[in-house]
């Protein structure tokens, strides 16, 4: 009886009355079923699967077993591990901040930005060669670094600091205000995230200002207002040109390179800062050169000059009281070290013209 309910059922639509009437005509005696041939119907029979075969269906029905609810547990494992994980992270990070930044900090840093405009104002009176000489010799890319220069520290790894330390005016005023004195990796690491958080905080002026304002000058000195008056008697506002590019050059290694116990080195490190200041653009050759060659005085008290010990000279006398021809041959050397690198740079420049035209 079901047989014939669905025979007629089927017989109701239209495709398959078609399929019928081809079926009952070629294979009238041979199978007397209605649909022989399933290849002839308009559409395509999947295979009974474990999805849609009775099976899958009434499995569907069924409570999900311990492994389909194996996801949901999986990721609060995973969240749990994550967590744990940027806990310690904050905690190592917690304990190399605390071993490396001085103790006051919190009170280091908000009277550095509370200085910060002072400090600006005061430099705005100084002239421009002071600073110029400063950037140009210790860090010529300040003005366009975000706090960190990559390029210096590429050079400082390549040379092993042959050429020079990677550390920017940014780093130094860090490292010189809220980090403690020692040569390590983690200072090194937390001196870059204090610079990056200082140039987030305060403005290029400001910290320029800063770094002139509290940098070591030597002879416990600090600040370029007390270096001014003690190398050269006056205030930074009428430094020349040559005794900037001096003061400039005493910052590495204010110490070893005071005129005060050589009066040579002051003027071989003012010869360096003015090829700097070249190089960056802020003077031109002939400038330089004039510079160079000026006489250098210095504001060198009775208790403060250098006692020179020279053969059938008295070792009480002082080095102005005499002629020392070794300084005097030191220092002209250094002139002519800077007529050379002139003409060494101009004939490289006039053979880059001549090779750009051909």
């Amino acid at each position: 009886m079901t047989l014939n309910f669905t025979h007629r059922l089927l017989h109701s639509t239209k495709p398959f009355q078609f399929l019928k009437t081809n079926r009952s005509t070629q294979h009238s005696n041979t199978n007397p079923l209605p649909f022989p041939n399933p290849p002839l119907l308009p559409f395509t029979l999947r295979p009974p699967t474990r999805s849609n075969s009775l099976y899958g269906r009434v499995s569907s029905l069924l409570p999900r077993s311990h492994s389909s609810s194996s996801s949901p547990f999986s990721t609060q494992i995973v969240l749990e591990i994550f967590i744990l994980f940027a806990f310690s992270l904050v905690l190592l990070c917690l304990r190399l901040f605390s071993s490396v930044l001085l103790p006051d900090f919190p009170r280091r840093w908000h009277g550095l930005v509370a200085f910060a405009s002072e400090a600006e104002a005061r430099t705005n009176a100084y002239p421009s060669h002071l600073w110029q000489a400063i950037v140009a010799y210790e860090d010529r890319r300040f003005f366009s670094h975000f706090g960190i220069d990559p390029v210096g520290i590429a050079r400082a790894v390549v040379s092993f600091s042959a050429l020079g330390g990677g550390s920017t005016i940014t780093q130094q005023l860090v490292k010189n205000t809220f980090l403690k004195n020692e040569r390590t990796l983690s200072r090194k690491m937390v001196e870059m995230v204090m610079s990056l958080a200082l140039e987030k905080t305060m403005l290029k002026g400001q910290i320029l200002s800063c770094y002139m304002s509290k940098i070591y000058w030597g002879h416990g000195i600090y600040g370029v207002e007390s270096a001014s008056t003690f190398y050269f008697g006056k205030h930074p506002s009428c430094l020349s040109l040559g005794e900037s590019a001096m003061l400039a050059g005493l910052i590495p290694a204010p110490e070893l390179r005071s005129p005060l116990r050589d009066p040579s080195r002051g003027k071989t490190f003012q010869a360096r800062v003015l090829k700097r200041m070249v190089d960056v653009g802020f003077l031109d050759f002939e400038t330089a050169l004039f510079v160079v060659k000026q006489y250098l005085p210095l504001h060198v008290t009775e208790s403060e000059a250098p006692v020179v010990f020279l053969p059938g000279v008295g070792t009480n006398s002082k080095l102005r009281d005499i002629w020392d021809w070794e300084t005097e041959s030191k220092i002209w050397e250094a002139c002519e070290d800077m007529e050379r690198w002139v003409l060494k740079v101009r004939d490289g420049a006039s053979a880059k013209r001549s090779c750009s035209q051909y």
